[in-house]
């Protein structure tokens, strides 16, 4: 008999995470987005902590930067636009300085009834001028999340390049946003990756979206099972989502997985040559970007990361992929 015991996953949820950590080569940038932030003041079930790093070692590579923490209550309904407000505060980085904060201190809107959740965007401002953000291709930075119970994993920051030329104002156009159009500060991905899964292993999928105010941004899945069997879902969000794989469809899903045509050697955790778990990849695609009272947007901004909150011994965490090809309608705030 072929048993597959609850450690065994663990284990491989936890590998999981390493081959994503040690393969993100990343540029230091002038803004960095931290897809998922948790706060809460008093006796927090999570110690989450954020680090940003001045790579400028130069004695005039001084900035501040600015932490705004967007922190999300949930609608009752993926059909009503979520109520996203930004906690905000400035903080300076002296050449080769790192910052690192507890959340749950740092972050203005953190709540003692329940945890606050959301991202967090880290900006570059010129430490000499009033609320100017500026061209400074030199931050990088990451968080670490700890449960009470020992639990842990890390992520980086995802960057971004200013194309201005360096010290310069960042806002080109003068309406008081930093925008991805290739001007201000690099594009944004056009299709989200998540490399694999494991069905029986469960995870949140965090999505943010960076186009439009009050929209409800639509996205389609292209999955793939273990055998280049191929599925699809879609689903809908405004501002902020951390939801679970099995919410989305249930090929993200072990039992759905099983219901395909697929691989019966993948995945064996026994080694006897037969497969124990479903496994699978999927393409996250930005479609529209609705609203009630303005024009819909296509091909709207998104960012991701897939985590497991759920269970506080085994948690684990990674960025979405992202392609080479890029798009140019995000903004921040927007």
């Amino acid at each position: 008999m072929r048993r597959i015991t609850i450690a065994s996953l663990a284990l491989m949820g936890a590998a999981s995470l390493a081959p994503a950590a040690l393969a993100d080569g990343r540029e230091p940038g002038s803004l960095l987005v931290y897809p998922t932030v948790q706060s809460q003041l008093g006796v927090p079930a999570v110690f989450n902590v954020v680090s940003v790093t001045n790579t400028n070692r130069l004695g005039s590579g001084e900035t501040d930067v600015h932490f705004e923490y967007v922190n999300v209550k949930a609608a009752g309904t993926p059909f009503l636009f979520a109520d996203c407000v930004i906690a905000d505060r400035v903080e300076t980085l002296t050449p080769a300085d790192t910052l690192s904060v507890l959340t749950s201190c740092h972050n203005g809107g953190a709540s003692i009834a329940e945890p606050t959740v959301g991202y967090l965007v880290v900006s570059a401002m010129n430490p000499n001028e009033i609320d100017t953000y500026w061209s400074f291709n030199h931050l990088i930075g990451s968080e670490q999340v700890v449960s009470a119970a020992g639990g842990m994993y890390s992520l980086n920051a995802i960057p971004f390049l200013s194309a201005q030329a360096d010290g310069a104002d960042t806002d080109a156009d003068q309406d008081g946003r930093r925008d991805f159009d290739g001007t201000e500060y690099e594009g944004i991905a056009d299709e989200l990756y998540i490399d694999s899964y494991v069905g029986a292993l469960g995870g949140n999928l965090v999505l943010l979206s960076l186009t439009g105010g009050e929209y409800l941004t639509n996205v389609s899945f292209i999955i793939y099972n273990d055998d280049e069997f191929q599925l699809s879902a879609q689903y809908s969000f405004s501002c902020w989502t951390n939801t679970p794989l099995a919410d989305i469809s249930g090929f993200f899903t072990d039992l759905g997985l099983k219901t395909t045509v697929n691989d019966a050697r993948e995945l064996d955790i026994t080694c006897d040559g037969l497969g124990d778990l479903e496994t699978g990849w999927a393409i996250v695609r930005p479609t529209t970007a609705l609203s009630i009272t303005s024009a819909n947007i296509a091909n709207p901004a998104v960012l991701g990361a897939l985590v497991n909150d759920v269970n506080p011994m085994f948690k684990n965490g990674r960025l979405l992929w992202e392609s080479a090809t890029k798009q140019f309608n995000g903004a921040f705030p927007n």
